[in-house]
């Protein structure tokens, strides 16, 4: 009886630490373009994101001369983009198939003309096209 109690006990124990070491969903992003939801105007003006297994590009300002390439790491559901040249990077949570722009936690991603494109706010939301 007492190898039974034992036995069981071992059982439970075994049962409960495996519950203890279940890995939490990994969270990835798909490849693909992400352009930021906004009603009413022309998207190819809109703020967009190109991503690729293993480099991402970040367009929102088309005066600029710089074009953000860089690479990207992804920590629980937060996406972190680092230029080529490490001058900038720029947060994203992602949320499914959209990318949610974190401004405090980033680069500025500010406009030469404010006419010629649309600013980025905090917790603006790219959503990824389909194919």
């Amino acid at each position: 009886m007492r190898k039974i109690c034992i036995g069981i006990m071992i059982v439970l124990s075994l049962m409960s630490l495996m519950g203890c070491n279940s890995n939490k969903d990994t969270i990835t992003v798909k490849n693909g373009d992400y352009v930021m939801e906004q009603e009413d105007i022309d998207s190819i003006l809109l703020p967009h994101i190109s991503i690729s297994d293993d480099q991402i590009v970040f367009v929102f300002d088309l005066l600029s001369s710089y074009l953000p390439i860089g690479t990207y790491t992804i920590k629980d559901d937060i996406l972190t983009m680092t230029t080529d040249d490490n001058q900038y990077i720029f947060v994203f949570q992602i949320d499914g198939d959209n990318l949610i722009f974190q401004q405090e936690e980033s680069s500025p991603a500010g406009l030469i003309d404010s006419r010629l494109g649309v600013k980025i706010n905090d917790q603006a939301k790219f959503h990824r096209k389909e194919d």
